[in-house]
């Protein structure tokens, strides 16, 4: 999911800013960073297993959206997609992904402890909450720049569906286009990205630091079509500190539990912003 963000010259960037800067310095002097935390992953594919299941997944999300545009109501052609068709493409891609994550992962080992998820839970949701002022400020300080450069001001949704949300009271289709941005894209792109994507750059062999930079700035790459144009800049490197967090979040549990709960709540706080 990108991001929502005010524009540079709103009243809070300082504000933002500065407890973002406090915010990472903390986090940098507490040491949670450190390589020396991270533990053994609990993926269940082997690399080349990872790595097919990452590609299988992306296909079928551009085919399921392909064809929620064919079956969803016609609109004007060059407008952005409606809430219709973007339930649609989101149905329809997240139905063929899910079917192909239990073709994958029904037989495989994958259970842990109850208790063991509840924790890693736990820890995604403190650890968005530790590293929100930091990512807005990174979002911030980048669209701050591009003004200063003579770049258009960000629009205040960042991202096309975020925008779709901005009317309240809320419709029956806006509540299912929420669920869907706050359970099952979180869960999805987990397990896409934090699990297939990372798991194989991981049992490849390289550095868990180089691991956890690469995927964030794929997972940012492919999220490029969802920023809004003149949000781009600052979205892309939300969007990139958004993959590390979530990739540090499954390297030091050596679960998904964390980066799905910290994903989601970070959606579901972006969808509250939609709303204000």
């Amino acid at each position: 999911m990108g991001t929502s963000s005010d524009p540079p010259q709103s009243p809070w960037m300082w504000g933002t800013l500065i407890i973002g800067v406090c915010a990472a310095v903390a986090i940098f002097v507490s040491g949670v960073w450190r390589s020396s935390r991270f533990v053994a992953t609990r993926w269940p594919l082997s690399a080349g297993e990872s790595l097919l299941l990452f590609v299988i997944l992306q296909v079928l999300g551009a085919l399921g959206a392909e064809i929620g545009t064919r079956v969803a109501p016609p609109q004007t052609e060059g407008v952005a997609p409606s809430i219709d068709g973007t339930l649609w493409m989101m149905g329809s891609a997240a139905v063929l992904q899910i079917i192909a994550l239990l073709l994958f992962l029904m037989r495989r080992d994958t259970a842990a402890n109850p208790w063991t998820r509840s924790k890693s839970a736990l820890l995604g949701a403190a650890a968005l909450a530790a590293a929100w002022f930091p990512l807005h400020a990174i979002g911030t300080a980048i669209a701050s720049v591009q003004v200063a450069l003579g770049g258009p001001a960000i629009p205040r949704e960042g991202h096309a569906t975020l925008q779709l949300l901005g009317k309240v009271p809320l419709d029956l289709q806006q509540w299912f286009l929420i669920g869907g941005v706050v359970v099952i894209v979180p869960a999805i792109e987990e397990v896409m990205f934090r699990g297939a994507l990372l798991g194989a750059l991981r049992r490849v062999g390289l550095p868990v630091w180089t691991a956890i930079a690469l995927s964030a700035a794929i997972f940012a790459l492919l999220h490029i079509p969802a920023l809004v144009g003149d949000a781009v800049a600052p979205g892309l490197a939300m969007l990139f500190a958004l993959g590390t967090l979530l990739g540090w979040c499954a390297a030091r549990t050596g679960s998904l539990a964390a980066p799905i709960m910290a994903h989601a709540l970070f959606n579901a706080a972006n969808v509250l912003q939609s709303l204000r």
